[in-house]
């Protein structure tokens, strides 16, 4: 009987090959939630407001801070680092210009630090670490233009499950702090917060019901406890592979939610983005085939290809008259109509209405595995 042992397998997995594609989409999408993160901070400086803001209290006596000049120009090198950042021009040197210059202003002020901003520095300083630039950057790019061999699109898992696990954590934290305050499990606070925008609330194009039961207070009895377990459930189910396609909409729901009726800055954008790193760290392991000659062939094709950002398929001509086909990961073919929407519900910009579609649809038929086993980092 093997015994398991903790360290090591933790190091195998930490160390274990496996595709950064997740981290650099991740880094394309964190660069615009950069810009609105900093976009508060350069209007207020340009304004005269920095170190002279009635709140403003540095967060410890010995943190340095830059004269008003040099700190504006601080802020618009971030703002520079962050677009290139996104485009992963130089993606190394922008990625850790982008993660210094949002660390240092997030300890500026003690009014500066909240959670959502930690987060978003935490996710700056691991992909800063990460070699999110070999894919969907113009690093990558100008290799190809050079003639230059490409890098390998792999590295050790370490990043990614790092970010897993702070992901997780947020959500964790934050439901279990929820469950033992009785302000927050009892609704409390969410009543509150609805007190304070009643008229915007009123006066929103949501209808009559809605309104009436966002502002009745026992309304917020029960969906307080719905959100301290939606919290739960999702630092614990993104973890699952069976669970994890369900979590990741239900977090979807659950941050548009937040965003249109909280105060939450950059959060929710962030937490979307970072969705990304649930995907299965393994690229071109399934296989959709098409016939060129059919017209709806070519234009499923013509979607899949730009869109497929996560590189989940290989695009194959099959032969004339052959049916849409697509092979799964486990090795499993599903084909026509089935094919179609598992393809659609695979990328991330037509998941959402292809989902229902890919359910109904999906009853496949078993074959032999034509393709190589996918990572086991899940």
């Amino acid at each position: 009987m093997t015994t398991w042992r903790p360290l090591p397998a933790l190091d195998e997995a930490l160390g274990r090959r496996v595709s950064m594609r997740a981290l650099a989409l991740l880094r394309v999408l964190v660069g615009p939630v950069v810009l609105l993160h900093l976009r508060p901070f350069v209007a207020d400086a340009a304004a005269g407001r920095i170190y002279r803001d009635t709140f403003h209290e540095p967060y410890a006596s010995w943190y340095p801070e830059l004269p008003r000049a040099l700190y504006v120009a601080l802020l618009w090198v971030g703002v520079a680092a962050a677009v290139a950042m996104t485009i992963g021009l130089a993606t190394r040197v922008s990625t850790a210009v982008t993660a210094g210059v949002v660390v240092y202003n997030l300890f500026l002020s003690t009014t500066h630090v909240h959670n959502n901003r930690a987060y978003l520095a935490i996710v700056l300083v691991v992909l800063a670490m990460a070699p999110c630039g070999r894919e969907l950057s113009v690093d990558a790019w100008l290799r190809r233009r050079r003639g230059l061999p490409a890098l390998p699109p792999g590295a050790p898992a370490w990043p990614l499950l790092l970010l897993r696990f702070e992901a997780s954590v947020v959500y964790g934290a934050s439901g279990l702090s929820k469950l033992v305050d009785p302000d927050w499990l009892g609704g409390t606070v969410t009543w509150h917060r609805v007190v304070r925008v009643r008229d915007q609330v009123v006066a929103s194009p949501l209808p009559g019901w809605a309104v009436d039961l966002l502002t009745d207070r026992s309304f917020h009895t029960y969906a307080a406890k719905v959100i301290v377990l939606t919290e739960i459930l999702l630092a614990v189910g993104l973890w699952w592979r069976p669970t994890r396609d369900a979590t990741v909409w239900v977090a979807v729901l659950f941050h548009v939610t937040i965003q249109l009726t909280a105060r939450v800055e950059v959060f929710s954008y962030l937490a979307i983005a970072a969705l990304v790193i649930w995907a299965v760290p393994a690229t071109r392991d399934r296989v959709l085939v098409v016939d060129s000659g059919r017209p709806a062939h070519r234009r499923l094709a013509a979607v899949v290809r730009p869109l497929d950002w996560l590189a989940r398929f290989r695009i194959e001509d099959g032969p004339a008259g052959a049916p849409l086909t697509v092979v799964d990961r486990d090795g499993r073919v599903l084909t026509g109509a089935a094919a179609g929407a598992l393809a659609l519900s695979r990328l991330p910009v037509t998941a959402w209405p292809a989902l229902p579609a890919a359910a109904l649809l999906s009853s496949r038929r078993p074959v032999r595995r034509t393709l190589n086993a996918p990572s086991e980092v899940s």
